[in-house]
């Protein structure tokens, strides 16, 4: 048993390490002038492991078209879309959420075992809705960098998006303790 959540582990870690790397990997083998059918077809194995180890139909679902259109078309602008469709399901992850219980609302009330507050309701409920706008954005500039140079490309959606989303989540973290220490007083 020990042996399969290693191994669970290290499928999380590689799957986590080539998201984040994926521009950079995708840049890589451009730059050497890698087939992009080729790399389409790697991209293939990646999306179909990825399923059977996740079962997401829907990431599949995705996942499975873009990757027929880099096969099928041969184009590197479809590789480079890979960094908008995340960005995209992220925001309408957030955006849908709040139709329902808004989802940073579902993190803290996962994470806080009583009830929340209304005001901490009130906050969670706006916290999404600054993240939907975020990754809006987000999309829209990454949208942009697919029809800009690749090391443009390359810049924004492996290291630029990563500093900005991590910036969001330090303001939204200081927000939340400044107004949970103005509470406490």
């Amino acid at each position: 048993m020990q042996l399969k959540k290693l191994l669970t582990l290290i499928t999380k870690i590689f799957f986590g390490c080539f998201i984040v790397a994926y521009p950079f990997i995708i840049f890589y083998a451009l730059k050497q002038n890698v087939a992009v059918k080729f790399i389409g077809l790697l991209l293939l194995l990646m999306v179909v492991f990825s399923f059977l180890r996740n079962k997401n139909k829907i990431m599949f679902l995705v996942g499975l078209i873009l990757v027929s259109f880099v096969i099928f078309f041969n184009q590197e602008i479809f590789l480079k879309l890979y960094p908008v469709l995340m960005n995209a399901s992220v925001c309408t992850i957030f955006t849908l959420s709040l139709n329902k219980t808004p989802l940073i609302t579902q993190f803290a009330q996962k994470m806080q075992k009583e009830p929340l507050d209304q005001s901490a309701i009130i906050y969670t409920h706006h916290a999404t809705i600054a993240w939907a706008i975020f990754m809006f954005i987000n999309t829209l500039i990454s949208f942009a960098t697919v029809f800009m140079a690749n090391e443009i490309w390359v810049l924004y959606n492996g290291f630029i998006s990563y500093v900005l989303i991590s910036t969001m989540m330090l303001a939204e973290y200081i927000i939340r303790k400044g107004k949970q220490k103005c509470l406490h007083q």
